[in-house]
Order: structure tokens, then sequence, then C-alpha cells
């Protein structure tokens, strides 16, 4: 939601965007035109990675106006074949995989088939896995350019969903990073109530590796992490990542494109149909390259997009590719069947 009365039209959100890069003037002009309803090049070239909403000093939340601006003037240049990707996300069979009522109850969202053999090894063993449309959390809509999809009606289907097919489970894992920032963020502007408690993926990584701690090899290797865009409305979680690497020996490299200033991965650029692939591939490296300049070894991912997108980019550079858990489960001494990144590279 764009609060208005807290904008200042200070012209940050749209200077400091790794994207647009505004001069001040330009940046303030643009904003206001946004606030008016006017035409802007903001909504046509806006790739959607919402880091202004971080940006901006007054918490205003200046993408939300961007955004819907974005489906109101149908300027934002999504690709329909990428369109019709996301519509039958929302289709696709749900599926409930039960485990024992002791263990955790874990939502996929969307993604629980495309990364082999990642959902293994003791970190997952006899956990509840709930999988598919049903369980989509719409708050991704906003990457196609379409913010009234991720309404009231929709969020309350979803948190429904997970409630009555957790068999009143007190807590939920959220493995995709966007469920987590719709249960825990979007809800608030719907006034939504969740029956469950919601439990990031990284918090439960963190905790079960506390637990567990005469378990751990540290693996003392030089780490970069690829933060999804979403985790821009979560971003308080990025503490918990810091305490989690530390716990596992992975020193997170101190580089140009990360935390605050972190790049999105690329695949909404993929999408937009006034993006060229050179283009593209230019920001992918930017992260990419950032990351191997620093002294990675290894690229850490959440998203599984930023993973299938960028896994043998990062190889390519000479990172091995990992998603988090597969990390944890390193440290933990278990061997991986299908590589880091769900992928043998």
């Amino acid at each position: 939601m764009f609060y208005e009365e807290k904008c200042t039209l200070c012209g940050e959100c749209l200077m400091k965007c790794p994207y647009l890069a505004y001069s001040e003037d330009n940046a303030k002009e643009e904003f206001q035109k946004l606030i008016n309803g006017e035409p802007s090049p903001v909504t046509s070239d806006c790739i959607t990675c919402v880091a202004c909403n971080m940006i901006c000093p007054e918490g205003a939340n200046p993408f939300d106006l961007i955004n819907i601006r974005q489906e109101e003037t149908g300027t934002f240049q999504f690709g329909k074949r990428f369109l019709k990707m996301f519509d039958m996300g929302t289709k696709m069979p749900s599926k409930i995989i039960k485990g024992e009522p002791d263990k955790p109850v874990m939502s996929l969202c969307l993604f629980g088939d495309m990364l082999p053999g990642v959902f293994e090894g003791q970190l997952f063993d006899g956990s509840t896995f709930l999988k598919g449309g049903d369980y989509f959390c719409w708050i991704g809509m906003v990457h196609s350019g379409r913010p009234s999809l991720v309404n009231k009606k929709n969020i309350q289907t979803f948190v429904d969903n997970l409630a009555s097919s957790s068999s009143g489970a007190e807590e939920i894992i959220l493995i995709h990073d966007d469920c987590y920032a719709t249960l825990t963020n979007k809800v608030k502007e719907f006034d939504i109530t969740v029956p469950f408690k919601p439990i990031h993926i990284i918090e439960y990584l963190r905790d079960y590796v506390k637990a567990h701690q005469d378990q751990i090899n540290k693996l003392n290797i030089k780490v970069a992490y690829q933060q999804p865009c979403a985790s821009r409305y979560t971003f308080e979680k990025d503490k918990i990542l810091d305490e989690l690497f530390e716990l596992i020996g992975a020193d997170r490299v101190k580089r140009k494109y990360d935390k605050e200033h972190a790049l999105c991965c690329g695949g909404i650029q993929a999408a937009m149909e006034n993006v060229s692939t050179e283009e593209e591939n230019k920001w992918r490296m930017k992260g990419i390259l950032d990351a191997k300049e620093a002294g990675a070894e290894a690229y850490v991912f959440l998203c599984p997009l930023c993973i299938m997108g960028n896994r043998g980019r990062a190889k390519g550079e000479g990172m091995e590719p990992y998603i988090l858990s597969n990390l944890v489960r390193v440290a933990l001494g278990e061997e991986l069947t299908h590589g880091g990144a769900g992928k043998k590279l």
C-alpha cells in the first residue's frame, strides 16, 4: 500500500534505484507524475524488484504506487508467455504429503518438484509437505504488473487453504520467501488473521542448527547470497541469515550488491519484452561477478527461480551454487544427490 501522506517527494526512491538512477530533479518530477496519475517512463522501465520500498526514508512504499500505475496504464511489458505461466501456477494440482504428527508442516508453494533432491535428509525427514496451486501466495503477481490480484479474497483463500490442510498445526514453515512476505506483511493491509505462526525457512534452519551443533562440521567457506526480491518486505530476517551462516562456518563476503543494495536475479528482466537478452545477461552477471570479485567460493540461493536462472552462471565463474538448505545439509555431513542447487552441473 502506498502512503501518500508519508511521501515528501525527496526523490530517493528513483535516485537510488540501481536500474533507473534518476537525477534528483528528474526523480522528483517523475514521482510527482506517478502520484498525479500522469504518464511516466518509470512504469515501463521499473523491473519490480521492490528495492525502492526499502530505500524510501519515510516508509511510504513507493513501489506499490509504481506497480498500481503499471497495471492501470498497461505499460509494463511482461511477455504473454510468462503471463500464462504465472496464471497456470495458480491452477497447478495440489498435494498433501502427510508426515509424522510431531514433525514440521512445510509449505512448498509451487516449487515442490522444481528442484529435485532438495527436500531430503534429516532437515525434512517426517515433515508434512503442502504443494501446488492451493498454496500459491499471490504476492509474486506484482512482478507481472498486476497488483490487483494480490487482494483480500485471494490472500484469505491462501491462508484458509494452509490452515485447513495443516491439521491445526501451530506453525507452518514457509519454503518460499514470497509466502512468508504474504503471511507477515501483506495480510496486515487487508486485516487478515493468520491462525498459525508463519516460520521462514531461514529461521527454521537457524533453529535446527542451534539444536544440533554437535553434528555440524563448520564449512570454512566464503559465500555470496542472492537475496530474493520478496525479502524487501521482511528484511529483518537478514540478521537471522547471518547468524545461520556463522553457525555453519560460511563467511558472507562483503560486496557491493548485497543486503540493502542487492540486485534482482534477472528473472523478471528475462520476461520483459522491452529488455534485450544482452541487457538481461548484463544485469545477471553484475551480481555474479561482484560476488566473484569479493572472493566468494559458493553462491547461495533461496528462491527457486533465482537458482534456475543463475546456478549455471555462478558455476561458470568458479562458484559452487547451493540452495540454502543444501548448504546446511553439507555442514551436517550429508551427501547431496542432485548437487548443491538441485541439478548437477
